[in-house]
């Protein structure tokens, strides 16, 4: 049965064929930071996941979801009979955590899970209802943004929280900022409103901020838009471009100083803080970026269950010793993750990145 004995007693076993493989192979090619497609942003199905894995030659991989548990009662379906898959997969989740300091997608990894388990559950459900929280501000935000009302209003487009709600709903959908950005662009297409038709508003009032900062911010990430997505027939409808438009990080939240200019990017809504989540199940800090490793450390002093940084295949260090010095003066654990979202293998070019010492991995399996 899919419940948390099931679930305990695969990680016992899991552990142990681990230990198994770190006696057979000194190097083994693991990847424990991995989403499937029930992440809301992920694209690839539990099948490709483990198909393209296994194929890359990778051991150990982790699915780590964006505060779901859901692929778990999928993935059941491969585990059930006691038969290993290959390569042998760790339960996990990605938590994303409020933390102001930090800024926008401060997110932790927590490995060997038991997805049945109360006290994980318990997490999971703080930060579901809060992303229904986010949505309700985000549609407060919509409001004042004046690129977005002239769309609506020019073209009798009606939008609110409750239909958005019912359209989660209808296709089962979590409410993240990709699927926001799905039903506004389902509404904009349904005018011929395309995603240049919106650039060019949003740029034009943004020309008359008068906070010359936050001005001088957008229009540089307008430019850099421009230059990305190239007029074709594709973005004209393009959601992932939409989304680069709205939610502009650093402006708008509730370090702002000013007026709201409409931006969808909101970084406290009643998500878990660090001191909510759960004791009972290790922390791993996920994709640090070299700016951010001195809020990390202060992170790191203040809650004694982070035992490992991410070295993620994103990341990109002018000195990846600032990586390691705070490692090894927490005496932390290191894990390698791609942060793959899709089956295109983009993060797999460098299989050596992967490489990992079986010494070194049995740390993280006794911890």
């Amino acid at each position: 049965m899919n419940n948390y004995d099931f679930w305990e007693k695969y990680l016992t076993d899991l552990k142990e064929e681990i230990k198994k493989l770190c006696k057979k192979k000194k190097k083994l090619h693991i990847d424990l930071h991995i989403h499937s497609n029930y992440s809301a942003d992920g694209k690839q199905s539990i099948e490709e996941i483990l198909e393209s894995t296994r194929l890359k030659g990778f051991d150990i991989i982790a699915i780590t979801d964006h505060d779901t548990l859901d692929c778990y009662d999928e993935f059941y379906n491969y585990v059930k009979e006691g038969v290993f898959t290959t390569p042998l997969v760790i339960p996990g989740i990605e938590f994303t955590i409020d933390n102001k300091e930090y800024g926008n997608q401060c997110h932790l990894l927590e490995l060997f899970i038991n997805p049945k388990d109360e006290e994980i559950i318990k997490d999971v459900k703080v930060n579901y209802n809060a992303m229904f929280n986010r949505s309700k501000i985000q549609f407060k935000r919509l409001e004042s943004n004046k690129a977005i009302e002239e769309i609506l209003n020019k073209n009798n487009i009606l939008i609110s929280s409750n239909e958005y709600f019912d359209y989660l709903d209808e296709n089962k959908l979590v409410p993240e900022y990709d699927t926001l950005c799905f039903y506004l662009m389902d509404k904009f297409k349904d005018k011929n409103v395309t995603t240049f038709d919106i650039l060019d508003l949003l740029e034009k009032y943004n020309e008359e901020d008068c906070y010359i900062d936050r001005k001088n911010y957008k229009s540089k990430r307008y430019k850099k838009l421009r230059e990305k997505y190239e007029k074709t027939d594709v973005n004209y409808y393009n959601t992932r471009f939409l989304l680069s438009m709205l939610a502009v990080r650093e402006v708008d939240d509730d370090w702002w100083d000013k007026p709201w200019s409409g931006s969808l990017s909101v970084n406290s809504y009643g998500q878990l803080k660090l001191e909510d989540l759960n004791m009972k199940y290790k922390i791993f800090f996920a994709h640090p970026t070299e700016k951010s490793l001195h809020v990390v450390e202060k992170m790191i002093e203040s809650n004694k269950n982070i035992v490992g940084l991410e070295l993620n295949a994103r990341n990109d260090y002018e000195s990846i010793d600032n990586f390691y010095n705070v490692l090894n003066k927490y005496k932390l654990l290191k894990i390698i993750g791609s942060d793959s979202h899709d089956s295109t293998l983009q993060f797999y070019n460098e299989m050596s990145f992967y490489e990992v010492d079986s010494k070194e991995f049995i740390k993280i399996i006794n911890i």
